[in-house]
Protein backbone atom coordinates (compact mmCIF):
# COMPACT_ATOMS: atom_id res chain seq x y z
CA UNK A 1 0.00 0.00 0.00
CA UNK A 2 1.17 3.26 -0.66
CA UNK A 3 0.34 6.91 0.82
CA UNK A 4 0.52 9.76 -1.59
CA UNK A 5 0.69 13.48 -1.04
CA UNK A 6 -0.49 13.52 2.70
CA UNK A 7 1.59 15.17 5.35
CA UNK A 8 3.26 13.01 8.26
CA UNK A 9 4.46 14.54 11.69
CA UNK A 10 5.37 12.60 14.45
CA UNK A 11 3.03 13.58 17.72
CA UNK A 12 2.40 14.02 20.98
CA UNK A 13 -0.08 11.90 22.91
CA UNK A 14 -2.65 12.60 25.53
CA UNK A 15 -4.36 10.12 27.15
CA UNK A 16 -7.76 9.99 28.93
CA UNK A 17 -8.56 6.82 30.39
CA UNK A 18 -12.05 7.46 33.00
CA UNK A 19 -12.41 3.41 34.19
CA UNK A 20 -11.82 0.00 32.67
CA UNK A 21 -15.51 0.26 30.62
CA UNK A 22 -15.36 1.18 27.09
CA UNK A 23 -16.51 3.00 25.27
CA UNK A 24 -14.07 5.73 26.85
CA UNK A 25 -12.33 8.82 24.75
CA UNK A 26 -8.77 9.12 24.14
CA UNK A 27 -6.94 12.56 22.63
CA UNK A 28 -3.84 13.04 20.63
CA UNK A 29 -2.41 16.33 20.92
CA UNK A 30 -0.57 18.44 18.37
CA UNK A 31 2.80 18.49 18.17
CA UNK A 32 2.92 21.83 20.31
CA UNK A 33 2.35 20.26 23.43
CA UNK A 34 4.60 18.37 25.84
CA UNK A 35 4.38 15.06 25.66
CA UNK A 36 2.71 13.22 28.35
CA UNK A 37 3.58 9.52 28.32
CA UNK A 38 0.30 6.81 28.28
CA UNK A 39 -1.17 6.61 31.71
CA UNK A 40 -3.69 3.54 32.90
CA UNK A 41 -5.99 4.15 35.61
CA UNK A 42 -5.92 0.61 36.71
CA UNK A 43 -2.70 -1.63 36.23
CA UNK A 44 -3.98 -5.19 36.76
CA UNK A 45 -3.44 -7.51 33.94
CA UNK A 46 -7.20 -9.00 32.82
CA UNK A 47 -9.26 -8.41 29.71
CA UNK A 48 -10.07 -5.46 30.62
CA UNK A 49 -6.50 -4.40 30.78
CA UNK A 50 -6.07 -6.23 27.52
CA UNK A 51 -9.08 -3.72 26.43
CA UNK A 52 -6.91 -0.21 26.88
CA UNK A 53 -3.90 -1.99 25.20
CA UNK A 54 -5.80 -2.37 22.45
CA UNK A 55 -7.12 0.47 22.21
CA UNK A 56 -3.81 2.43 22.80
CA UNK A 57 -2.69 0.76 19.91
CA UNK A 58 -5.00 2.02 17.93
CA UNK A 59 -5.27 5.33 18.80
CA UNK A 60 -1.44 5.73 18.15
CA UNK A 61 -1.82 4.24 14.67
CA UNK A 62 -4.36 7.18 14.08
CA UNK A 63 -2.36 9.69 15.73
CA UNK A 64 0.03 8.29 13.36
CA UNK A 65 -2.15 8.14 10.25
CA UNK A 66 -3.21 11.95 10.89
CA UNK A 67 0.28 13.41 12.13
CA UNK A 68 0.05 17.01 13.51
CA UNK A 69 -3.98 16.90 14.02
CA UNK A 70 -5.82 16.51 17.57
CA UNK A 71 -7.98 13.47 17.17
CA UNK A 72 -10.60 12.52 19.80
CA UNK A 73 -11.53 8.73 19.45
CA UNK A 74 -14.14 6.53 20.99
CA UNK A 75 -14.43 3.07 20.90
CA UNK A 76 -17.06 0.45 20.60
CA UNK A 77 -17.23 -3.03 21.82
CA UNK A 78 -13.71 -5.09 20.79
CA UNK A 79 -14.43 -8.72 19.91
CA UNK A 80 -11.36 -11.27 20.85
CA UNK A 81 -11.34 -14.63 19.54
CA UNK A 82 -8.73 -17.12 20.11
CA UNK A 83 -6.82 -18.19 16.96
CA UNK A 84 -4.47 -20.41 19.38
CA UNK A 85 -2.68 -21.28 22.72
CA UNK A 86 -0.87 -17.94 22.34
CA UNK A 87 -2.85 -15.40 19.93
CA UNK A 88 -6.29 -14.01 19.58
CA UNK A 89 -8.01 -12.36 16.86
CA UNK A 90 -8.83 -8.47 17.29
CA UNK A 91 -11.65 -6.57 15.70
CA UNK A 92 -14.12 -4.00 17.04
CA UNK A 93 -14.73 -0.13 15.58
CA UNK A 94 -14.94 2.73 16.66
CA UNK A 95 -15.40 6.78 15.81
CA UNK A 96 -12.82 9.63 15.52
CA UNK A 97 -12.78 13.26 15.06
CA UNK A 98 -10.66 16.42 14.91
CA UNK A 99 -10.28 18.44 17.78
CA UNK A 100 -12.54 21.46 17.46
CA UNK A 101 -14.63 19.40 14.99
CA UNK A 102 -18.30 18.34 15.81
CA UNK A 103 -18.21 15.43 13.15
CA UNK A 104 -17.42 11.92 13.90
CA UNK A 105 -15.56 10.19 11.33
CA UNK A 106 -16.29 6.18 11.95
CA UNK A 107 -13.33 3.52 11.42
CA UNK A 108 -13.04 -0.52 11.87
CA UNK A 109 -9.70 -1.77 12.64
CA UNK A 110 -8.09 -5.38 13.78
CA UNK A 111 -5.00 -7.08 15.12
CA UNK A 112 -3.71 -10.04 16.62
CA UNK A 113 -3.12 -10.19 20.35
CA UNK A 114 -0.05 -11.80 22.15
CA UNK A 115 -1.14 -13.15 25.14
CA UNK A 116 2.49 -14.36 25.80
CA UNK A 117 4.06 -10.88 25.96
CA UNK A 118 0.26 -9.11 26.80
CA UNK A 119 0.84 -7.07 23.57
CA UNK A 120 -1.09 -6.47 20.41
CA UNK A 121 0.77 -6.58 17.01
CA UNK A 122 0.07 -3.56 14.82
CA UNK A 123 -3.53 -2.68 13.92
CA UNK A 124 -4.82 -2.50 10.32
CA UNK A 125 -7.49 0.28 9.82
CA UNK A 126 -10.57 0.85 7.35
CA UNK A 127 -11.27 5.09 7.87
CA UNK A 128 -14.60 6.41 6.67
CA UNK A 129 -16.59 3.19 7.44
CA UNK A 130 -19.16 2.32 9.76
CA UNK A 131 -20.42 4.87 12.01
CA UNK A 132 -22.96 7.30 10.30
CA UNK A 133 -21.57 7.05 7.47
CA UNK A 134 -23.87 6.78 4.69
CA UNK A 135 -23.28 6.40 0.72
CA UNK A 136 -23.80 9.19 -1.83
CA UNK A 137 -23.76 10.06 -5.45
CA UNK A 138 -20.10 10.51 -6.29
CA UNK A 139 -18.57 14.13 -6.01
CA UNK A 140 -17.10 14.64 -9.65
CA UNK A 141 -14.75 17.58 -8.98
CA UNK A 142 -13.10 15.61 -6.11
CA UNK A 143 -12.99 12.20 -8.41
CA UNK A 144 -11.39 14.23 -10.44
CA UNK A 145 -8.63 15.47 -8.13
CA UNK A 146 -8.43 12.46 -7.16
CA UNK A 147 -7.50 10.34 -10.22
CA UNK A 148 -4.88 13.84 -11.27
CA UNK A 149 -3.36 13.48 -7.86
CA UNK A 150 -3.05 9.44 -7.83
CA UNK A 151 -1.66 10.02 -11.67
CA UNK A 152 0.35 12.47 -10.92
CA UNK A 153 2.02 10.65 -7.85
CA UNK A 154 2.70 7.37 -10.28
CA UNK A 155 4.81 9.80 -13.01
CA UNK A 156 6.69 10.53 -10.41
CA UNK A 157 7.64 7.29 -8.86
CA UNK A 158 8.07 5.62 -12.40
CA UNK A 159 9.51 8.17 -14.60
CA UNK A 160 6.47 8.04 -16.93
CA UNK A 161 5.03 10.92 -18.43
CA UNK A 162 1.72 8.87 -19.89
CA UNK A 163 0.30 7.84 -16.71
CA UNK A 164 -3.68 7.76 -16.86
CA UNK A 165 -6.47 6.67 -14.27
CA UNK A 166 -9.44 4.28 -15.76
CA UNK A 167 -11.73 4.42 -12.65
CA UNK A 168 -14.52 2.06 -13.80
CA UNK A 169 -15.95 0.88 -9.87
CA UNK A 170 -16.09 4.31 -7.08
CA UNK A 171 -17.95 4.33 -4.11
CA UNK A 172 -18.88 6.86 -1.85
CA UNK A 173 -19.82 7.59 1.67
CA UNK A 174 -20.40 10.98 3.44
CA UNK A 175 -19.23 11.16 7.38
CA UNK A 176 -18.98 13.43 9.69
CA UNK A 177 -21.11 15.98 8.24
CA UNK A 178 -18.21 17.22 5.49
CA UNK A 179 -15.69 14.30 5.05
CA UNK A 180 -16.14 11.87 2.14
CA UNK A 181 -14.85 8.44 2.33
CA UNK A 182 -14.21 6.94 -1.57
CA UNK A 183 -12.91 3.67 -2.45
CA UNK A 184 -12.35 3.20 -6.56
CA UNK A 185 -11.19 0.57 -8.48
CA UNK A 186 -9.48 0.17 -11.91
CA UNK A 187 -6.48 0.66 -13.95
CA UNK A 188 -3.44 2.85 -14.16
CA UNK A 189 -2.65 2.96 -17.65
CA UNK A 190 1.02 3.30 -18.48
CA UNK A 191 0.24 3.58 -22.36
CA UNK A 192 3.21 1.61 -24.16
CA UNK A 193 4.33 0.19 -20.85
CA UNK A 194 1.04 -2.05 -20.21
CA UNK A 195 -1.50 -0.95 -17.44
CA UNK A 196 -2.16 -2.71 -13.80
CA UNK A 197 -5.30 -2.98 -11.52
CA UNK A 198 -5.28 -0.89 -9.33
CA UNK A 199 -7.22 0.16 -5.91
CA UNK A 200 -7.23 3.39 -4.44
CA UNK A 201 -8.71 4.23 -0.68
CA UNK A 202 -9.23 8.31 0.36
CA UNK A 203 -10.67 10.37 3.08
CA UNK A 204 -11.49 14.20 1.34
CA UNK A 205 -12.54 17.17 3.58
CA UNK A 206 -14.80 19.19 1.30
CA UNK A 207 -14.72 21.77 4.18
CA UNK A 208 -10.97 22.87 3.18
CA UNK A 209 -10.69 21.03 -0.07
CA UNK A 210 -8.23 18.35 0.80
CA UNK A 211 -7.17 15.15 1.23
CA UNK A 212 -6.63 13.76 4.83
CA UNK A 213 -5.90 10.63 3.55
CA UNK A 214 -4.77 9.02 -0.26
CA UNK A 215 -3.89 5.48 -0.18
CA UNK A 216 -3.34 3.10 -3.70
CA UNK A 217 -2.60 -0.20 -4.35
CA UNK A 218 -1.05 -1.90 -7.99
CA UNK A 219 -1.56 -5.10 -8.76
CA UNK A 220 1.18 -7.52 -7.35
CA UNK A 221 0.79 -9.65 -10.45
CA UNK A 222 2.47 -7.27 -12.95
CA UNK A 223 5.74 -5.39 -12.91
CA UNK A 224 5.94 -1.77 -12.38
CA UNK A 225 6.66 -0.39 -15.78
CA UNK A 226 10.71 0.65 -15.38
CA UNK A 227 11.44 4.29 -15.94
CA UNK A 228 13.88 5.48 -18.87
CA UNK A 229 17.35 5.91 -17.48
CA UNK A 230 17.73 9.92 -17.93
CA UNK A 231 14.72 10.45 -16.18
CA UNK A 232 15.09 7.91 -13.41
CA UNK A 233 18.79 9.79 -12.72
CA UNK A 234 16.98 12.81 -12.45
CA UNK A 235 14.43 12.21 -10.45
CA UNK A 236 16.91 10.56 -7.68
CA UNK A 237 18.84 13.76 -8.00
CA UNK A 238 15.93 15.95 -7.61
CA UNK A 239 15.27 13.84 -4.05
Amino acid sequence: MHRAGVARVRPCLRWILPGLLLPFVAIAAPPDRPSVQPRATVAAPGPQSAEKLIAGAVVGALAERFGGRGVEVRFGPIEQRPIDERRQSIEGEGSLRFVGDPGWIGFRFRSVYDTFFDQPGPPVLDVGVGGDARPIPNDSLALRQLEDHVASTLQAETGLHDVRMQLDRVETVETGQHYLGIEARGLADFGRDGSRDLRISALYDRRSAQWLELDYELAADAPMPEPPSTTAQSVVAGR
